[in-house]
């Protein structure tokens, strides 16, 4: 897939998830879900158009003068949504205090907090069955 098209469907489905706080019922001709999309623009560097700029102030909350301080990225936008899914998946904390900014100074890697739940699930039963 082009890579214009997987930030266009990224951003319909970012943009889909801040209204409706759901990713499941998005039908825009890809198979692809916001997480594999994460996934795939984890390192982008383009620029994230400004006009999403009201539902980044949403997704960021009270910290949502970090975000502004400079140009952000795909790759950013990513990361932030990994940080909330792994909180939703009950895999960190909510989110709450200083974390957009602990979110994209971190170095960790946010792949692992986009894994699915299918996934998630493998990767304990493993660490389950190491520790027996």
């Amino acid at each position: 897939m082009e890579i214009i098209d997987t930030r266009r469907f990224f951003r319909n489905r970012f943009e889909y998830y801040m209204d409706n706080k759901d990713i499941s019922e998005l039908r825009d001709g890809s198979l692809l879900t916001l997480r594999d999309l994460c996934r795939v623009l984890q390192h982008d560097p383009e620029p994230f158009p400004p006009c999403y700029d009201p539902d980044l102030r949403k997704l960021c909350g009270h910290a949502y003068l970090i975000w502004f301080r400079q140009d952000r990225t795909y790759g950013e936008v990513t990361r932030l949504l990994a940080r909330l899914f792994a909180a939703e998946d009950g895999l960190r904390p909510p989110v709450g205090g200083r974390w957009v900014r602990e979110v994209l100074t971190s170095a960790r890697a946010a792949d692992y907090w986009l894994r699915s739940e299918k996934e998630t699930t493998a990767i304990l039963a493993e660490f389950d069955l190491a520790a027996s």
